[in-house]
């Protein structure tokens, strides 16, 4: 069997990043991205983490000691926009692209050498030199005969040039001194089992049989082992697998009694997961809305709707009859999102005979609201009271600078 070669491509302080890429003027500043509610750092500049600046710190403690740096809210519909973008480079190398997060994806570029006439070293440069010049983020590449090997390689790479490759020759020397937590796979749990028995470095679960494996940790810890040997025993299919359910949730900037402006954030949500469901060819049956107030009280409502649908304009009628259901004037909110689930695939369902002219018409509409946004930016289009553009100048980017 021919031996498989993977590649890890991963996004450099990602989120970071695209804020650098939209505001070219914090390039070379300590730039912190903070979570969806402001409450901790979540993505760092490398001018923030020479600073000292730690991820998961609380933005409280991070203002009060690293004042100099800049601090800016996560402004998620942009990473992904972008993050898509990233991906589709890599569709130019290879049809065998797993992605793992928003800024990370395997590919198998097994072959690859052969056909560009070029090493495997050579190839992920050139994928990295790719994206960096059309899209203007940096990433590093990891690459090796596994999964488990390329996302060690791309932890190298990172600290190194930005580009890793671990050959099977490589595979003891390299394993030698990582320990067994940082190994990717390897949770809290599992490695204190492994410390329990002894292990403490990568190298050693390759000195251990396949039995004591296969007795301590079943099936997934001799797989986890065949891939430290360098085996691709955990499948790269290319295929994404669809979710169960979607949801968009986002806290206000400012706690709010205001029914437009909260009906406007419920449209900005409903339209961000039924374009998701179009992405993904799935329809949904069961719709939810929630609102939490400023206390953390929660209120739901949910509604089985009478046709499975993807479209906003559909649908926004039954958010708006739950929403004037659950909304009361004198209580103040902080929070509001829209969660669908009961999803159906229709990329590879059976056509229906009859076709309602209606629905028919619908599909077309967003379809076209689709292409318009792809042509000329979120929020260049949208449906509802106030439109999605409202929503984003409420939301306008707020840099936390010290005054």
């Amino acid at each position: 069997m021919k031996q498989k070669i993977i590649a890890l491509v991963d996004g450099n302080n990602f989120f970071a990043s695209c804020e650098v890429l939209m505001n070219p003027s914090l390039k070379g500043k300590p730039v912190c991205v903070l979570s969806n509610n402001d409450g901790c750092v979540i993505a760092r500049s490398n001018e923030a983490k020479k600073l000292g600046i730690t991820m998961g710190i609380p933005y409280f403690m991070a203002k009060r000691d690293f004042p100099q740096a800049i601090y800016l809210s996560a402004d998620f519909a942009l990473y992904h926009n972008l993050s898509q973008r990233m991906f589709s480079f890599l569709k130019n190398y290879s049809d065998k692209i797993d992605i793992y997060s928003i800024d990370e994806a395997f590919m198998d570029i097994t072959g690859l050498d052969k056909l560009l006439n070029l090493s495997f070293v050579e190839i992920a440069d050139k994928i990295k030199n790719d994206i960096e010049k059309n899209l203007g983020i940096s990433v590093s590449v990891g690459i090796s005969t596994s999964k488990v090997l390329a996302k060690t390689a791309a932890y190298k790479a990172k600290k190194l040039s930005g580009i890793y490759f671990i050959s099977k020759e490589m595979i003891a020397s390299e394993l030698k001194d990582l320990p067994v937590e940082e190994i990717w796979g390897i949770g809290r749990n599992i490695s204190r089992s492994l410390k329990a028995c002894g292990i403490f470095y990568a190298v050693q679960i390759l000195q251990k049989d396949d039995e004591f494996f296969k007795c301590k940790f079943g099936k997934k810890g001799l797989e986890l082992k065949y891939e430290l040997m360098g085996e691709s025993v955990i499948p790269l299919t290319g295929v994404a697998e669809k979710p169960k359910s979607i949801q968009r949730t986002r806290a206000f900037p400012d706690f709010s009694s205001d029914k437009n402006y909260i009906m406007t954030e419920l449209e900005f949500h409903l339209h961000n997961v039924c374009k998701k469901l179009r992405e993904n060819q799935q329809k949904a049956s069961l719709l939810y809305v929630m609102l939490r107030t400023k206390d953390f009280k929660v209120f739901v409502r949910e509604c089985k709707l009478e046709a499975e649908s993807d479209s906003e304009i559909i649908l926004m009628k039954y958010v708006k009859l739950m929403f004037t259901e659950m909304f009361t004037n004198d209580i103040i909110y902080r929070a509001s999102g829209i969660y669908v689930s009961g999803l159906k695939d229709i990329s590879t369902g059976q056509m229906e005979l009859f076709v309602d002219k209606n629905s028919e018409k619908n599909s077309n509409l967003v379809n076209t609201l689709d292409k318009i946004e792809e042509k000329y930016g979120k929020g260049s289009i949208s449906v509802g009271t106030l439109g999605i553009k409202s929503v984003q100048n409420i939301h306008k980017r707020r840099k936390m600078e010290k005054e």
